[in-house]
């Protein structure tokens, strides 16, 4: 199943600093869950997942 808008997406993350340090991340906890196309992740990481599939992997860098 791909991203796609109005779809529930269930995602692990981990969140590093520019040093590499992780800031946060979702692993011993729950994923994060959203709907895609909602608003409710930030719009650089929400359009950086549509079109993903199940089980891939992607990077994204962030900045203010």
């Amino acid at each position: 199943m791909q991203v796609k808008y109005n779809a529930k997406v269930s995602i692990d993350y981990t969140l590093k600093n520019d040093a590499g340090d992780v800031v946060d991340t979702s692993k011993g906890r729950e994923p994060l869950v959203f709907t895609a196309g909602k608003q409710e992740i930030l719009p650089a990481l929400e359009q950086a997942l549509m079109g993903k599939t199940k089980g891939e992997n992607i990077q994204v860098s962030l900045t203010p």
